[in-house]
């Protein structure tokens, strides 16, 4: 096998498309085609189910050589960039997978912070659910992630970088704040028509635990709306519709102008923190692992 084969392979897994590998490698989608076919027959294996119309899925043989694929080109790029001393000069292209909150109110300024010094590396950005970041990463289709929720995986590495609380969110008045200085008691907050984020949020995730923990079953609420969109959420409490548990990070401007009010919810911990996530055993390339450094030490200290 040659590396242009794997090369070949790794674009079309993470890409999960054949014509946008060949665009990204500057050659015809058959020549594409012929690298993996190569490869597959060299391997004796097919690495590919080409039975599925609509993009290209990694076979388990598949899946268990993107480990070993990675990790070879992502050597051979640290090795160019340390032998040709051009490693404060690195290039390519970083996938990244953000979870809502992190993903919108962390991820552009720390992207913009590190372009000012790496201007020639590129970004493809991913806002998706916490599980679906998660994935993501085991699966290599990102190379970072920025998380809310830990979920233990031995080939998962976590970096804390910023604290974040969920609290209660309402349209002004809704809740009437004399008794309520302190925070609304969690049983009181059931009381209202809340809305929701989707299973696979980890605000969602969060909230189901600590209510749990604490003996309240939120299948049992007497009404809830569910909205997969964090923005959608925040518009539905500002017209009234219901009360929300969300991101403090997330509804700091919607309060500064006063268009919704944030209490605390008392007898339950909604303390968290957010994380940067990454496969543990993954060799990273030279631009994404130039970005991992960059944020780590962006956020240390501030935990």
């Amino acid at each position: 096998m040659d590396l242009e084969q794997i090369r070949a392979f790794v674009n079309v897994a993470s890409l999960k498309s054949f014509s946008e590998a060949a665009e990204k490698m500057f050659i015809s989608q058959p020549s594409v085609s012929v690298r993996i076919k190569a490869l597959e027959e060299e391997l004796g294996v097919l690495l590919f189910d080409r039975s599925k119309a609509r993009e290209p899925v990694l076979t388990e043989a598949g899946r268990i050589f993107l480990d070993y694929a990675y990790s070879i080109i992502n050597l051979q790029d640290e090795c160019r960039e340390k032998l040709s001393g051009q490693r404060e000069q690195a290039t390519g292209l970083v996938f990244i997978g953000a979870s809502t909150v992190p993903g919108t109110y962390l991820l552009p300024s720390l992207l913009a912070d590190f372009k000012k010094i790496s201007q020639a590396i590129e970004f493809n950005v991913s806002i998706l659910d916490t599980s679906a970041v998660l994935e993501g990463v085991l699966n290599y289709s990102y190379d970072l992630g920025l998380v809310g929720l830990v979920k233990e995986d031995e080939k998962l590495t976590y970096v804390e970088l910023a604290d974040d609380e969920l609290v209660l969110c309402a349209r002004p008045g809704l809740i009437p704040k004399p008794g309520y200085e302190e925070g609304v008691p969690v049983e009181h907050m059931l009381n209202y028509h809340l809305l929701m984020r989707e299973k696979g949020s980890a605000t969602r995730q969060l909230l189901e635990k600590k209510l749990s923990e604490s003996d309240f079953d939120i299948g049992s609420l007497p009404g809830a709306t569910y909205i997969n969109n964090l923005e959608g959420i925040k518009q539905a409490v500002r017209e009234g519709l219901g009360v929300a548990v969300i991101s403090k990070l997330s509804v700091r401007e919607l309060v500064s102008t006063g268009a919704v009010e944030v209490f605390p919810v008392r007898n339950i911990d909604l303390k968290r923190k957010l994380y940067l996530v990454y496969h543990r055993t993954r060799v990273l390339g030279g631009a994404a692992m130039r970005l991992r450094d960059f944020t780590m030490d962006r956020f240390a200290g501030q935990i």
